[in-house]
Formats: C-alpha cells, structure tokens, sequence
C-alpha cells in the first residue's frame, strides 16, 4: 500500500529549521518525498505558517491539488 505524504509535518519540520535530508531521515521518508512536498509548497507559495491550522488532509488537497485534478 502507497502511504500519503506527510505534507504538513515537513513544512513543520522544515520551518523549525532541518534540512530536506535532516526530515527524510526522522522521519523514515525519502529525500524526493521530502524534495516534493518542499517544491510544491513553493510552488503554491504557501509555509508552515499559512498551513499550520489546516488538517492534514487539506494541506495534501492545497499542494497536490492540481495533480490530483489531472491525474489520467
């Protein structure tokens, strides 16, 4: 089974200032996963900040929406 991305932890742990590499290793991901969510969320021009009151599912929904929208 294919876990989902834990968007929101990265851009926590990112915001408290660990590397891509420092998060992918806590946290038992890969460094693309980590690289991912880093880049979409700059993408969307969205941190930790403007995500920290969201659930997780709607922080997932905000930076993989356009994805999942044309996904074939």
């Amino acid at each position: 089974m294919v876990r989902k991305i834990q968007a929101k932890l990265v851009l926590r742990l990112h915001a408290q200032g660990l590397s891509g590499r420092a998060i992918a290793r806590s946290q038992g991901m890969s460094r693309r996963s980590v690289s991912d969510v880093l880049d979409a969320a700059r993408a969307v021009g969205v941190g930790w900040d403007d995500v920290a009151g969201k659930t997780d599912g709607e922080v997932y929904a905000l930076l993989y929406f356009v994805k999942s929208v044309f996904r074939v």
